[in-house]
Formats: structure tokens, C-alpha cells, sequence
């Protein structure tokens, strides 16, 4: 049974997000299957959109609306996802964002009903709805299904996607977590399967896996996270995060070259865009950055090494410690800090992100520009 300080704490939060969250969502229009809430409300708009069906859209509160009970996420996991983050009035890379999900929709074969000019458009106006004010930390769930199909699992018999951004807050890590650093656990039987199983090119809605091994890894030992392992044993990823190795050699202080930043290799974890951006900082300030295919937990312990983690929603974390073994000193390293200071600057960087108070035609024109300021 779940500890009831567990379960007060999780309905405060929620309670947090709801006051705060704002939804984006849009569907086909299919009298007796489309929820009634989005077909008669007065926020709802007829989307013109080039889907054969007609489509509605709006903007609205958590509670009054939601996804259909026969769409192929709740169903299937059939669906893909952007997790985005809003710093400092700026959406965090949210072209390179829109990117990866038309990629992984193409992955997928879903056809999103919206150009991204126009599901951008959709997005800011819904982070405006919020209000959120520009010293506030904002989080965008923006998610594409195949859409609302019958019972059965063939996508042939989907009638079109639904499209929704869900955008509030999000919390994965404690303040005082990112001071000391956290621990983590390990995922030995639940692997993170390759490329020929899940493409984690895909960001796909199905997690189990990742659920599946963060049970395991953190079983009753009060950690948020664990490592997940390829089939060979190697390291994959987190469960959510992407890992990174900081090996630092003699004379490191004065030599940055003499500082290698080792990531595993994007066969078995997703390419994030945090850790593009990682990569790409590191090689600027002169580190050795390498995708290593054979990356082991023991590599991540001892001296001269350092550890974190590194996603949209929690940023970068410093690791000090993995199956109860110190990394490092058992505190957060010098270039661990360096490299989240270099993170922070660039989401106070306009060249690094969309304004959440952009104008519909800002929106359009920063969609169009195509140069990326960080190596993909």
C-alpha cells in the first residue's frame, strides 16, 4: 500500500499543475466518439487543417477536457511526444524540438494534421493562456497520437491524430538534489532493447520498458533513478535521462583537452537534444566528447571521474554515487558544474529558442530559419 505522505504530496502537485495547466487539444469531429465537452464548448473552433474529416480544436483547463477512451495511446501506447521547457520567457530549442516529433511521427507513419507553422501557433497561444510569468519555469507535454480508431489494434482503421500541449510546471528532481547530487540504482534483468525492437530515434508514448526498470533499479531503496543496460551489459541510458562520464586527466585545470566527456552511443537511448547540446558546449570549451558503445557502471566510479544525467525536464544532475559506490568524491565535480552553467546561460540566450510572447508572424518566421546552434 502506498504511504499516505506519498499520496498527500503527489495530490498536491497535481492539484499545482492543474491550477496552472492549459491544454491545446484537437481531434476529428465524430458525433458520438469526439468527447461532447470539445464538440460544444465555447472555446471550440472548427480547425481548418488539410484532414480529410473535419476537425475541432481549442484551448482549454485540465479538467474539461480529454482524450477519447478509444484513441491508440491509452490503448497502444501508439502515439510519439516532445517534452519542451520554458526559461526565462524562452522555449527551450523548440524548433529542434518540432524537428524530432515530425521525424518520429514519420517513424511511426502518423500524419500530423497541422504544418509546424501552424501547431507552433497553436502552442504559444496556449503558453500565453497560462500566464505564466517570465521568471517561471514551464513545461510543454506536446503529444501526437494515431488517433481514434475502433478496438482493434490495426492504425488502418484510425480516422485521423489527435494533436494536444498540455502546458504547466514540472518537478522531477528536488532544488537541493541538483546541489548534492543523487544516487543511483541499477536495472540488471529489465534491458533497454535495441534499435531492431523500439527505435529510440522515435520518441514514442511507450515507456513500459523504461517503467519496468526504474521499478526494478529502485526497488525500496528510495532512489529517483537508475541506469538501464543494453543486452550486452553495457550502459543505455536512464529511464528518462540520457548519462554522461566525465573522465579528468592530470593537469585537467589548465588543459581542457585533458578532460574526455563520455556518452554512450545512440544505439540504445534516445538522441536528446539536451545531450546534443551538452555535446556541442563541451567541444567548445576545448573537452574531448565521444560516444563510447561499451560503457560500463564500474567505468563511472572511482577518482578523476565525475557522473550526471542529463534531460529537457531535469536539465542536467549531477550523480555522486551508483550501486552505493562513490563517484568521484561522492560530491558534484567542477566540470559537471561548468557544463550546467553552460546549459543555464543558453536558456537565457534568445538565439537558443522561440519567445513565448511571440506574435503569430514571429512564430511563422522563426519556424522558417533553419541553422541550429547546437550539433545535431
Amino acid at each position: 500500500m502506498a504511504d499516505r505522505k506519498v499520496i498527500s504530496g503527489a495530490v498536491r502537485t497535481l492539484e499545482e499543475v492543474g491550477a496552472k495547466a492549459r491544454v491545446f487539444i484537437s481531434m476529428p469531429a465524430i458525433k458520438g466518439i469526439t468527447p461532447r465537452v470539445l464538440l460544444n464548448h465555447p472555446a471550440s473552433e472548427r480547425a481548418t487543417t488539410r484532414a480529410p474529416l473535419a476537425r475541432v480544436h481549442g484551448i482549454f483547463a485540465i479538467d474539461e477536457i480529454g482524450v477519447s477512451c478509444i484513441d491508440h495511446a491509452p490503448l497502444y501506447g501508439d502515439a510519439c511526444f516532445e517534452g519542451i521547457i520554458i526559461r526565462n520567457g524562452i522555449v527551450f530549442l523548440y524548433k529542434e524540438h518540432m524537428d524530432r516529433l515530425w521525424k518520429s511521427a514519420e517513424g511511426l507513419r502518423i500524419e500530423i494534421p497541422y504544418s509546424k507553422q501552424e501547431l507552433s501557433w497553436h502552442v504559444v497561444r496556449t503558453i500565453q493562456a497560462t500566464g505564466f510569468k517570465k521568471k517561471e519555469t514551464g513545461y510543454i507535454r506536446l503529444v501526437v497520437t494515431r488517433g481514434i480508431g475502433d478496438l482493434g489494434l490495426n492504425p488502418n482503421k484510425c480516422v485521423g491524430a489527435t494533436v494536444y500541449a498540455i502546458v504547466s510546471t514540472i518537478t522531477l528532481f528536488p532544488k537541493e538534489a541538483y546541489r548534492r547530487g543523487i544516487a543511483l540504482g541499477l536495472s540488471r534483468k529489465i534491458r533497454r532493447p535495441g534499435s531492431s525492437t523500439l527505435d529510440p530515434r522515435v520518441k514514442s508514448n511507450n515507456y513500459l520498458n523504461n517503467l519496468l526498470g526504474l521499478l526494478e533499479g529502485t526497488n525500496n531503496l528510495q532512489l529517483f533513478e537508475c541506469l538501464m543496460l543494453t543486452a550486452e551489459g553495457n550502459i543505455a541510458e536512464g529511464t528518462v535521462d540520457n548519462i554522461f562520464c566525465v573522465v579528468k586527466e592530470k593537469g585537467y585545470r589548465t588543459r581542457p583537452s585533458k578532460v574526455r566527456i563520455l556518452t554512450p552511443v545512440g544505439d540504445y537511448c534516445l538522441n536528446g537534444l539536451t545531450r546534443a547540446s551538452i555535446m556541442t558546449f563541451a567541444a567548445r570549451m576545448g573537452y574531448k566528447v565521444e560516444e563510447v558503445p561499451d560503457l560500463m557502471p564500474i567505468d563511472l566510479l572511482g577518482p578523476g571521474r565525475e557522473c550526471f544525467m542529463a534531460g529537457t525536464a531535469a536539465g542536467i544532475m549531477p550523480v555522486v554515487e551508483v550501486c552505493g559506490n562513490p563517484v568521484g568524491d561522492g560530491t558534484p565535480g567542477e566540470v559537471t558544474k561548468k557544463l550546467l552553467g553552460e546549459i543555464e546561460q543558453a536558456m537565457a540566450d534568445r538565439r537558443y529558442g522561440l519567445s513565448s510572447a511571440a506574435t503569430k508572424s514571429e512564430v511563422y518566421r522563426y519556424i522558417k530559419s533553419s541553422k541550429s546552434p547546437i550539433r545535431i
